[in-house]
């Protein structure tokens, strides 16, 4: 049994939840933290405000102290689009940690997408659909085909970052705003006539808003709300002056003043593509963070992990990642990739495997070892080393491999020369193919450990 607190910090709030994993992989919620911050508010030139930090550097304080309170094993505390924007960014991270004690990692659009689509996929029995997450600074756009995430864009549509943009202008210029951008998403017509599904605060401001009264959260996850009922309270809402917008029933009054910016990207969507309806999430990044925690802690360590340094080709990830699926191992990318994680070669390649393997990102080496810090890792080259057989892998390490082209860094392979392998081949050959090269390596690490429990034996001939 394990107590997990999560803190996911916004552009427009920071909240936390102390949740606790069982043993049979159950998880159950023990409080839940919310403090509207507005990170985001008076940012100038790309500068966080001091007394917006100041604001946030209290509530974390006192998540911090809440947290040891609840015996908490372990803290996860991520960060947003206003911090992940902010030129002063490092002056908050370190004040956090000096304050609260609280180490922030700061997701990418990309990675917000993910933990939204994770919590509706953990939550709600989603098969295709368009999921919209209005934070803050941005908006998530996300397209859900068969249970598995086929296409994400985080938008600038934030509900505070648009209120502070059109304050002073007509409405009608916001959803202008907004529909443009929502237009030239290259795919989003793929989502046309699909129901939407709504995570964050502005979503589950519309459920109490239909109750006229605040939600439970049984309440709340999987409420259908009607494409006409969207398009009347969101007309109640433009037709309210904005200091009145309170007084209407159900209101989060902390939301009030921007609750017209951050429904506006659902109406252009519902509108655009004939959606016939919205089902509502009680559950979001924070959230899809835990259950990623959560599913590494009842799954274990991963058996090995293979690590893929700034891949080019598409087709090689994908067979890759079908490889980790069949052996069980965990999937690792180092950006920048040479491809979208969306590449219809890169899902064709990987086939229908993507659900059974385990993928994390990072934007560059440091974040991968600062986040990776304790492992054991081996460094796959031609360049020189010891041949992959004669290494001693164990449970829990790395397997690196470097781009297509031009394979590791030198630096990294001069740093650490105990630590590299390499495949025989035959005087003039080049290198094998990566997709070949990692198989390879894998399956060796795998034979030396009598391959972790992995079905060895078929009665298919007997």
């Amino acid at each position: 049994m394990k107590n997990i607190a999560v803190i996911d910090l916004g552009s427009n709030s920071v909240r936390m939840s102390v949740s606790t994993v069982f043993p049979d992989g159950k998880w159950k919620n023990r409080l839940k933290l919310r403090e509207t911050v507005r990170l985001a508010e008076g940012m100038r030139d790309g500068f966080l405000d001091k007394g917006a930090m100041e604001r946030v550097l209290k509530a974390l304080e006192n998540f911090s102290l809440t947290a040891a309170a609840a015996d908490c094993g372990e803290m996860i505390a991520t960060a947003t689009q206003a911090v992940r924007i902010a030129e002063n960014r490092e002056e908050f991270l370190s004040a956090a940690k000096e304050r609260a004690g609280i180490d922030f990692r700061i997701l990418s659009g990309e990675e917000e997408a993910r933990y939204s689509f994770l919590a509706v996929k953990e939550t709600l029995p989603i098969e295709s659909g368009l999921i919209f997450d209005t934070g803050g600074g941005s908006t998530e756009i996300m397209l859900v085909k068969n249970r598995r995430l086929e296409k994400s864009v985080s938008t600038p549509c934030g509900a505070v970052v648009m209120t502070e943009r059109f304050r002073d202008r007509p409405r009608e210029e916001l959803y202008d705003e907004a529909r443009s951008v929502i237009e030239a998403i290259p795919w989003i017509e793929e989502a046309r006539g699909l129901p939407v599904y709504g995570v964050g605060g502005s979503a589950r401001t519309l459920g109490q808003l239909c109750k006229k009264r605040p939600l439970k959260t049984d309440e709340l996850n999987g409420y259908e709300i009607s494409r006409k009922t969207v398009a009347m309270i969101y007309r109640t809402i433009s037709d309210t002056p904005p200091e009145k917008r309170a007084d209407i029933e159900g209101m989060d009054k902390s939301r009030a003043d921007v609750i017209l910016a951050g429904l506006t990207p659902l109406e252009v969507m519902m509108d655009l593509l004939d959606s016939p309806k919205l089902y509502l999430c009680a559950y979001g990044v924070k959230e899809g963070v835990f259950f990623e925690r959560k599913n590494e802690i009842i799954k274990g360590a991963p058996k090995l992990n293979i690590v893929l340094v700034e891949p080019e080709i598409p087709q090689n990830t994908g067979n890759i990642a079908r490889t980790c699926a069949a052996a069980g191992l965990a999937l690792h990318l180092v950006k920048p990739l040479g491809f979208d994680i969306s590449d219809k070669a890169l899902k064709r390649a990987g086939l229908d495997y993507w659900d059974m393997v385990e993928v994390s990102c990072y934007e560059n080496l440091d974040e991968f070892f600062q986040r990776t810090s304790g492992g054991r890792y081996f460094y796959a080259t031609t360049k020189g080393g010891r041949v992959y057989t004669e290494a001693d892998y164990r449970r829990g390490d790395y397997i690196l491999f470097g781009k297509e082209t031009r394979g590791l860094p030198e630096e990294l392979l001069r740093a650490n020369p105990d630590r590299c392998i390499r495949i025989p081949m035959a005087d003039g050959a080049r290198s094998l193919n990566l997709g070949n090269s990692a198989a390879i390596v894998a399956y060796e690490a795998l034979r030396q450990n009598d391959f972790f429990g992995l079905k060895q034996i078929s009665n298919y001939l007997e």
